[in-house]
């Protein structure tokens, strides 16, 4: 692995053509809008290039996926791979088969990278991938289209939960007035964000208040659902979005967890609020994430996975660690 500059990964993409972006499993708003605005950026360099998404872009995000941008296999000749917003080969679901040897060109902000790859651009203190693209298309000498600007400003806004999270910074505030210089529908697209919900999310989200517990003196706030909960739901992943702020919004808590059934274990999902750094707490358990979000897999009931959680982090928070 190299780690790059930006007029590196620059002058690599104007080199190269036949690009294939991945983005992450249970795909988010910054990835799938990292991917998007550099597959359109470099379309209008004249390159071919589209992005994969695994298992498909939700409905509340298919403004990205206009123009054939995302597709679900490699297109022929296309061999130049990339991935957005991806931390480890884990995170990649049913693509990862799809990687081969790795990646050429790796663009990321989580603080623990462990994707196979020969080059390397990381930003760990940026709030999203999408300010990364944003700052690597200026050095590619291009200024955001309106759809591009729409990709750019849902990535950005997705990862800092609308410009809220401790790791937002003043240029991401520039960069958003920016794009929003471009006419883009910046309110319906933070309705679609943080807004709108489907009625299986409104049932998934009741299950959620009943499940919740608070341990560690109330500094600790998990929420566990086994898959028969989710399955009554009806509920898809995505809508674990909105969940995954429930526990983290009682007042005196530090640190969250939402715990749920995927790929036949248990996504367990962290936040913290002020000191904590979950990604460390994750990493115990081979995860691993941002300071004030973080995530790891685990293999066991809800239940199990609560009580390790508790056992592994409870003299920290107790200790006000």
């Amino acid at each position: 692995m190299n780690s790059i500059s930006y007029a590196e990964a620059a002058a690599f993409l104007a080199e190269r053509d036949g690009f294939v972006v991945f983005t992450h499993s249970n795909p988010d708003g910054d990835t799938l809008g990292s991917a998007s605005a550099l597959v359109r950026a470099l379309r209008g360099l004249g390159k071919r290039a589209a992005a994969l998404c695994h298992p498909a872009v939700p409905e509340k995000l298919a403004f990205l996926d206009r123009d054939g941008v995302f597709v679900k296999t490699p297109p022929k000749g296309y061999g130049t791979l990339i991935s957005v917003d991806v931390a480890s080969e884990a995170t990649l679901g049913d693509s990862a088969a799809l990687c081969g040897e790795g990646f050429e060109l790796s663009i990321d902000h989580h603080r623990v990278n462990t994707v196979k790859c020969k080059r390397l651009l990381l930003k760990p203190d940026y709030v999203s991938d999408g300010e990364i693209i944003y700052e690597l298309m200026q050095h590619m000498g291009i200024e955001p289209d309106k759809a591009e600007a729409e990709a750019l400003y849902t990535a950005i806004c997705s990862d800092s939960g609308g410009f809220k999270y401790a790791n937002t910074r003043p240029e991401t505030y520039e960069y958003a007035a920016k794009l929003l210089r471009t006419g883009i529908d910046f309110a319906e697209i933070n309705r679609k964000l943080f807004d709108e919900k489907s009625p299986s999310q409104i049932r998934l989200e009741r299950e959620a208040y009943n499940a919740l517990r608070l341990y560690c003196g109330g500094r600790l706030a998990v929420v566990a659902m086994e898959a028969e909960t989710v399955e009554k739901c009806g509920a898809e992943d995505a809508d674990f979005d909105s969940v995954n702020q429930i526990p983290r919004q009682v007042k005196g808590v530090e640190v969250s967890a939402v715990i749920r059934p995927r790929d036949g274990e248990m996504k367990v999902s962290l936040r913290s609020n002020r000191y904590f750094d979950v990604s460390a707490l994750a990493k115990r358990f081979g995860g691993g994430g941002h300071l004030h979000a973080a995530g790891f897999q685990f293999k066991g009931s809800a239940a199990e996975a609560a009580e390790a959680l508790v056992q592994s982090i409870g003299e920290d928070l107790e200790d006000g660690r």
